[in-house]
């Protein structure tokens, strides 16, 4: 006997039975594989990564190249990437899962705010703190709205700065 189901595991398994219910298998038929984006051509990782990079909104489609520069270390660029598509397991991200109570999601330092992406990394007083000594180190004055898409173009698109600088900033 194997181990229980996560909470987003059985919700995974409910929807590929949902998907497979009206499906009849029948002997001497041969099975194929078909992907939809190109059935002509079939799966391509070039494919798969154009459909992947230019879904959503136009911000989105101008963040890729700041975000997977090749000079960028690739766990930062992970980071970076889930944190803009809001795919951190912050409280109210699990929460939404099922794997914390929906009443758990305050804030883990205990500022009594709910534990969101952008809280955790930019309102809350922590993460304030942090990037105001980032900024002092930097020698800039800046001001965040406090939204993350908005964030990271501000912070590594800053007008009249040189491609090394843009590059510098990007990097952080």
């Amino acid at each position: 006997m194997g181990r229980r189901l996560f909470a987003w595991e059985e919700e995974s398994v409910r929807e590929c039975s949902f998907l497979l219910h009206n499906i009849v298998l029948q002997d001497f038929v041969h099975d194929t594989w078909w992907w939809l984006l190109d059935p002509i051509h079939g799966y391509t990782v070039r494919g798969a990564y154009r459909f992947l990079t230019t879904m959503g909104n136009m911000v989105d489609r101008s963040l890729v190249d700041d975000v997977w520069h090749k000079h960028v270390p690739l766990k930062v660029s992970l980071l970076v990437w889930r944190l803009l598509r809001n795919r951190i397991p912050t409280k109210d991200n699990l929460a939404l899962r099922g794997v914390l109570s929906s009443t758990d999601t305050l804030c883990a330092l205990g500022c009594d705010c709910n534990e969101t992406v952008n809280h955790l990394f930019l309102q809350c007083t922590l993460s304030t703190d942090h990037w105001a000594l980032v900024w002092n180190w930097l020698g800039i004055s800046f001001v965040h709205d406090g939204e993350l898409r908005q964030h990271f173009l501000r912070f590594t698109k800053m007008a009249g700065m040189s491609t090394y600088s843009h590059l510098f900033f990007t990097i952080i």
